[in-house]
């Protein structure tokens, strides 16, 4: 849809489905929300071929084309649509809670000693995250449960600027800050240097800043090396961190462990490892990964 007149047509229809999802929501217990969630992924998954696609081509680049038929393809994609679908009702009830409500659907968490030991040190932490599950509960979780005097992310804006205004409020409200990944911002730089920040970051799209050609997944993807960098340089700690969805529809948190870069750790090194973590922690739970990515359309022309 290229027309600009009926793109700001679609995206009013959005903005008005969106806010009157958000009033439904409302009213909708949580408990019930994985049912509603799930509704509302199979409609994304109806009206959506386009999405729906894209799942198909991502299947066929990781697992190989003709490993899945139709008929596997097309029950993944519908729990992939599913766990988006939850993830949707979830943020939209984030925006009608307090943090320590929501943090407070992380029932366990694996690794808890890694931030816990870099809070004792007063030591910045940069959290690498895949959208997996609902990723939004990180910054949210390690602002309530782990004292760091400042919690940030690096996120981009949304193609609507009411979608923005209306996203942005949610995040800033549970009680952390946002930065563009298109501008570096001295308050995020501040903040690392200060050992007061941890700053969570998601690296598993195909995107427009400095980036390296890196396996995700055994496949050459661009991925960006910002947060490597800025490790690096001002010696924080690193590491990969999940939010993985239990079967009782809460969650748990998985940290692995970290490291400060030195010297011999390389920029793309460290980006190969947190690509190979991602990328272990997606097979595991391939349904709570976002497929709809256009993740290899750097490095992949056609199959």
């Amino acid at each position: 849809m290229k027309n600009p007149f009926f793109k700001k047509i679609r995206n009013s229809f959005l903005y008005a489905f969106i806010v009157l999802l958000k009033c439904i929501i409302f009213f909708i217990p949580w408990p019930a929300g994985r049912n509603i969630g799930g509704f509302i992924g199979f409609v994304f998954y109806i009206f959506a071929p386009k999405e729906r696609n894209k799942i198909f081509r991502n299947l066929d680049i990781v697992y190989g084309k003709g490993a899945m038929n139709t008929e596997e393809k097309v029950l993944f994609a519908k729990k992939v649509c599913g766990n988006l679908g939850i993830g949707v009702f979830e943020f939209a009830k984030f925006s009608m809670w307090t943090p320590e409500k929501i943090s407070s659907l992380v029932k366990e968490v694996q690794g808890i000693e890694y931030l816990e030991k870099a809070v004792k040190e007063g030591r910045s932490y940069i959290s690498i995250t895949p959208h997996l599950a609902n990723w939004e509960l990180v910054p949210i979780y390690a602002k309530c449960k782990f004292g760091w005097p400042r919690v940030g992310a690096i996120g981009k804006k949304i193609f609507d600027p009411r979608l923005e205004r209306i996203v942005h409020a949610t995040r800033v409200n549970s009680g952390y800050e946002i930065f563009d990944k298109d501008n570096i911002s001295r308050e995020m730089i501040k903040g690392l240097k200060s050992g007061l920040m941890a700053l969570g970051v998601l690296v598993d799209q195909d995107t427009s800043v400095e980036s390296m050609i890196i396996p995700f997944l055994g496949i050459p993807a661009k991925t960006p090396v910002a947060p490597a960098i800025l490790a690096k340089k001002y010696s924080t700690y690193i590491g990969t961190v999940f939010i993985i969805r239990r079967d009782d529809g809460y969650y748990k948190m998985v940290v692995n462990k970290p490291f400060i870069p030195d010297i011999n750790d390389s920029v793309k090194s460290i980006a190969l490892r947190y690509n190979d973590e991602i990328s272990a922690m997606i097979r595991k739970y391939p349904h709570q990964w976002v497929w709809i990515h256009e993740r290899w359309k750097s490095t992949i022309n056609a199959i």
